[in-house]
């Protein structure tokens, strides 16, 4: 027998989730009349913020909201490799990777293109809160893990409001903090921090990064069939969201100060 040759059946199928939907879960997802069960629209899930969190790194921040957790470990400032050598001002390199089990469907080790996008659209809503022209010939790296997720859009926002936490705790000059927070469209209805099971019946969807104190937005992803009112009030809403992250991520900032 062959044994480079893969002895299973040529026919397989592919296994059931471990985790079945149960009815509580199925109670989260919008009802026909437009209404959320267990909060309002423009409510947020309950966040759980934390710094510090991988000991040889220059900054680490972890992220919880929902089942909704992610990791993010800073790097730098050091010196930059060749091709993102910049004399006048700093590189900020960010990386985004599913981890292999956070997702139902098993994610590859490779980057793949969606990750890449996560990637690109980190790094445009994170370079215009830090003073990278403080940094001449130097590198930032950020790289984020999810641990589980419970969002598309979501977990993009989490991976920004992380990182920025992340880079606070690295001691890296900012002109603000960056917030983010995502919403969804369902026809005319519009509700903010959807999970996964609410993502599900959404025809568009919004993802808003934003400096609180400045009141300036870094970044922002529409995608979707959207009438133009829908996106105005939808950014409107996420940024009353992102205020409300900033409100917990400063509290947690300043606790942190006193106890240190």
């Amino acid at each position: 027998m062959e044994v480079r040759r893969v002895v299973g059946p040529r026919t397989s199928v592919a296994p059931i989730p471990y985790i079945a939907a149960d009815a509580s879960t199925k109670a989260k997802s919008l009802s026909r009349q437009g209404e959320r069960v267990g909060r309002n629209l423009d409510q947020i899930r309950p966040l759980y913020l934390n710094t510090g969190l991988t000991k040889h790194a220059n900054g680490s921040a972890y992220f919880e909201s929902g089942n909704l957790k992610l990791a993010c470990s800073v790097y730098g400032p050091r010196q930059a490799r060749r091709h993102q050598l910049l004399h006048d001002r700093g590189y900020l390199h960010c990386e985004f990777k599913f981890a292999p089990f956070s997702c139902t469907k098993r994610r590859g080790f490779q980057k793949d293109a969606q990750e890449t996008e996560f990637s690109r659209i980190i790094q445009q809503a994170l370079s215009p809160a830090i003073r990278l022209e403080t940094l001449p010939k130097s590198t930032v790296d950020v790289f984020i893990q999810v641990i589980e997720n419970d969002g598309t859009t979501a977990c993009l926002a989490a991976a920004i409001t992380c990182a920025s936490m992340a880079l606070i705790d690295a001691g890296i000059e900012m002109f603000d903090q960056v917030c983010a927070t995502s919403a969804c469209f369902f026809n005319t209805t519009i509700a903010v921090d959807c999970d996964l099971e609410e993502e599900t019946g959404q025809t568009g969807q919004l993802m808003v990064s934003y400096m609180p104190s400045s009141k300036e937005l870094t970044h922002m992803v529409l995608s979707g069939e959207v009438d133009a009112a829908y996106s105005v009030a939808a950014v409107e809403m996420c940024m009353d969201a992102c205020t409300k992250v900033a409100t917990l991520t400063q509290s947690k900032l300043i606790s942190l100060v006193k106890s240190s």
